[in-house]
């Protein structure tokens, strides 16, 4: 039993550190204003397009993206929004449906950056605590 809770530790230990660089680079992501960037590239051009689109008071059709007044954040190309990678792909981007969740996106990687966080510190206070107890015997 002793062999598996260590096994166990050092195999949560190490998945913990992956987990913790996967959740800040996930919240990084999904806000880059966080690392001082302005707005996504793609959230960029369709702004500019909106704007251009406005100023001549028309929707413009091109690549089969509807770009300017109805174009948005939470525009899913139609080809993808029934099949199961296009759910898994607007997931991943904080949307379902048409329903912008980002913000859920950033608060479970908020919360496993805390959890992967204490679960390290906790870990390494128990393997000091090995360590220390080895010694004294």
């Amino acid at each position: 039993m002793k062999k598996i809770r260590q096994l166990h530790l050092w195999i949560g230990l190490l998945t913990s550190v992956l987990i913790l660089m996967e959740s800040i680079t996930g919240l990084l992501m999904m806000e880059p204003w966080l690392m001082g960037a302005g707005r996504p590239a793609l959230e960029q051009r369709v702004q500019t397009q909106k704007t251009q689109s406005a100023a001549e008071g028309e929707i413009v059709q091109r690549e089969g993206f509807t770009e300017g007044l109805e174009a948005d954040r939470n525009f899913s190309p139609p080809d993808q929004r029934s099949s199961a990678m296009g759910f898994v792909k607007n997931l991943h981007s904080g949307r379902i449906s048409n329903t912008d969740v980002s913000f859920l996106l950033d608060i479970a990687a908020i919360v496993l950056i805390i959890l992967t966080a204490t679960g390290i510190i906790l870990s390494i206070r128990v393997l000091k605590a090995q360590s220390r107890g080895r010694r004294k015997t």
